[in-house]
């Protein structure tokens, strides 16, 4: 009489697989190798495809991973040179408040040295005096005199000040 463990081996519907035919174990070897005895050429191929195609797919992530971390793109052409021509276009034009708009944008994404964020804090300034707005040109006088204390351009700002203030305030 056959054992439990021998019916379930026999059984075609037992979900217990079989024992593994490991084959003869090739000599000088000891344990851990991998028997291919049974396994049909297809699925051999189709898993050293598989394998290719994942490492292959691993090298593109890295690549690219390491191109977006350390190199920097020269393909990446700043804005900001375009936002000061448009905001100069609109401040000639007389439309003050765009032009404003576009010079805070500027120094928003832009790391601008110290001689270009002075002549456009300054710039700014001049168009809140322009609009009447003094307490909001007083604080882009300050902004062009913190990033250049000596600015030529600054010398104006105070006789631009006092006119401002000699003026009857607009509204907001």
């Amino acid at each position: 009489m056959p054992t439990p463990d021998e019916k379930e081996v026999d059984d075609p519907r037992s979900r217990k697989l079989p024992p593994i035919d490991r084959g003869p174990e090739p000599q000088g070897r000891t344990g851990g190798w991998i028997p291919t005895a049974g396994v049909s050429p297809k699925l051999k191929f189709f898993v050293i495809g598989l394998t290719f195609v994942t490492i292959m797919a691993f090298g593109i992530f890295t690549a690219l991973l390491i191109k977006k971390v350390f190199v920097k793109g020269s393909n990446n052409v700043p804005w900001g040179p375009q936002l000061l021509t448009i905001a100069d276009k609109l401040k000639d034009k007389g439309l003050k408040p765009q032009a404003i708009e576009h010079y805070q944008k500027f120094l928003d994404t832009q790391e601008a040295d110290l001689k270009t964020r002075s002549r456009v804090s300054f710039d700014i300034a001049t168009l809140y005096v322009e609009l009447g707005k003094c307490d909001d040109a007083v604080v882009w006088f300050l902004h062009a005199k913190a990033a250049q204390p000596n600015a030529p351009h600054l010398q104006e700002s105070e006789t631009q000040l006092k006119q401002c203030r000699g003026r009857p305030k607009t509204s907001r």
